[in-house]
């Protein structure tokens, strides 16, 4: 089967819906507050699928069933470690960020050390999802460049530009509510997928089960420990550490709980989010599965040159019957455009409120807004940039796109962890340690063969030891200590940290007057 006018019809329907909504959105957009939180305006409900639709990207979606492919299940406890961490997050995070209230979860650092110390995790931040933005939009340029037979540059500037477009018009309000649509088409896509490979093999589930248990497919619980290769222990620990780096650093995360309604609403919004993870991270287990034992029943029917990353697509459009390629391909767009759209709005809600308004603080809010959308179309371009440079990467997207964020978010995870968890690290000791966590993190990444989801809890490690030994040798005082104890996880019950934090901050200027 090839790409019928009715395919056609379906993808550009779905492509205009999503830059409808943010023509339809744009006029709302008065306000920073607006812009970056939606006017703090949703529920729980709306926020979980906002999250699930960001978190499952088209990288997941093209490149997880590729790994299954190639490989086997081993990555599958990096996928479930993110129940826990999100139930950790809502805990923790959520309410201590919550009760500073913040738009950018930088602004923290700031509050707990310094300027510089929230400079460098915000250029961490934008170095890291700068990047991965044009990852986003390789992925799913994969499936238009195999489905059209169009120069994947053409597709990448496409798919680029449209997501841009309606980010930019339509602030996170448009980005929540496509989230949302996108949510849908992408998992009810997943769903079709599973269901027409299982229409189309041979035998029943047992016969399945028994050709890939025969092919060492289930290879989940691998109990030797290594460093060096993917096993339980590497796919459960790192993976936790990456979870929570990506739930509990990550201001694309962030921005999405502080923009529901209520700390109550932000929290439910994990919880049902990690409710949804568990059969998320599986159907796409199974989709890559059954490709597998439908690729070895077809083997000569696919191209001998094509990627783990396009077997999928490859599928899609030459086994699939008229109309559902379409389908499909929108579902491939919708993981990418969710996440893309989230980065976007992220990259210039920090960009904005942790580097602009420092230097500019008295603009007005039309202001503010007008250069937040002139940024998140710059942000777009470098992402479109990005995407085209990835054309010559031939390692799979979901692998590459791993190993970049652990070798950033390890150092972030463990500068916000010295912050919360203790009162003695100081500006100096953290600036110090995210340095170090940093450079620790690319050595080993570049230098040595350790596997790569091992790589976010060496950063981590890396940053929180070398911070704690730096307060060590060059300590805070009592007043620092005092002032820095209600910027911690540890404050008084029943206070909450701005609050604290202004209320010390007068005292000492009381003292000062006196």
């Amino acid at each position: 089967m090839i790409f019928s006018v009715l395919d056609w019809l379906i993808v550009a329907a779905y492509l205009v819906g999503m830059v409808a909504i943010g023509f339809y959105f744009s006029t709302r957009q008065t306000s920073t507050k607006e812009f970056f939180l939606g006017g703090q305006r949703f529920g729980s409900l709306a926020m979980s699928l906002s999250i699930l639709a960001t978190g499952v990207s088209a990288i997941t979606f093209i490149g997880q069933p590729g790994v299954v492919v190639e490989r086997d299940w081993s990555t599958l406890m990096a996928g479930l470690v993110a129940v826990p961490a999100a139930v950790i997050v809502a805990r923790v995070f959520v309410p201590f960020f919550w009760n500073l209230k913040l738009t950018s979860a930088y602004e923290y650092l700031e509050k707990r050390f310094d300027a510089r110390v929230s400079i460098l995790c915000s250029v961490l931040f934008l170095m890291l999802r700068g990047l991965l933005a044009g990852v986003a939009i390789y992925a799913p340029a994969i499936a238009l460049s195999a489905v059209t037979g169009w120069n994947i540059t053409g597709c990448i500037v496409i798919s680029g530009i449209l997501t841009l477009i309606y980010t930019s018009l339509g602030g996170m309000s448009a980005v929540v509510w496509t989230d949302i649509v996108q949510a849908v088409v992408l998992f009810g896509g997943a769903l079709l997928a599973a269901c027409m490979l299982a229409g189309q093999l041979p035998g029943g589930v047992g016969d399945w089960v028994a050709r890939a248990s025969a092919d060492h497919k289930f290879n989940v619980f691998d109990f030797e420990f290594s460093w060096v290769k993917l096993t339980f222990w590497s796919s459960t620990i790192g993976g936790l550490f990456y979870t929570l780096a990506f739930y509990g650093a990550d201001q694309v995360l962030v921005q999405r709980y502080l923009s529901s309604s209520s700390l109550k609403q932000a929290q439910k919004s994990l919880y049902l989010n990690a409710l949804y993870l568990v059969p998320v991270n599986l159907i796409f287990f199974v989709i890559g599965t059954l490709l597998y034992l439908f690729l070895q029943d077809h083997r000569t029917s696919f191209p001998p040159g094509l990627s783990s990353d396009q077997i999928f697509p490859y599928y899609i459009v030459r086994y699939l019957p008229a109309g559902l390629p379409g389908l499909m391909v929108a579902a491939i767009y919708a993981a990418a455009m969710s996440t893309l759209s989230s980065v976007l709005n992220s990259l210039a809600a920090v960009t904005i409120n942790d580097f602009y308004k420092r230097w500019k603080p008295r603009e007005t809010e039309e202001h503010y807004v007008r250069l937040s959308r002139r940024w998140t179309t710059g942000w777009g371009v470098l992402a479109i940039s990005t995407a085209l440079l990835a054309v010559h990467i031939n390692s799979s997207v979901l692998l590459a796109a791993i190993k970049g964020g652990s070798l950033f978010m390890g150092a972030m995870l463990g500068t916000f962890l010295l912050g919360m968890l203790s009162s003695r690290p100081t500006p100096l000791s953290a600036f110090i340690g995210c340095l170090a966590g940093v450079f620790v993190a690319f050595g080993a990444g570049f230098a040595t063969p350790l596997e790569m989801l091992w790589l976010t809890l060496l950063g981590t490690v890396t940053t929180f030891t070398t911070g704690l030994l730096v307060s060590a040798i060059w300590p805070a005082d009592a007043g620092q200590i005092a002032k820095a104890r209600t910027l911690t996880i540890f404050r008084e019950r029943g206070t909450t940290p701005a609050a604290e934090a202004s209320s010390l901050d007068q005292a000492i200027l009381n003292q000062k007057q006196l």
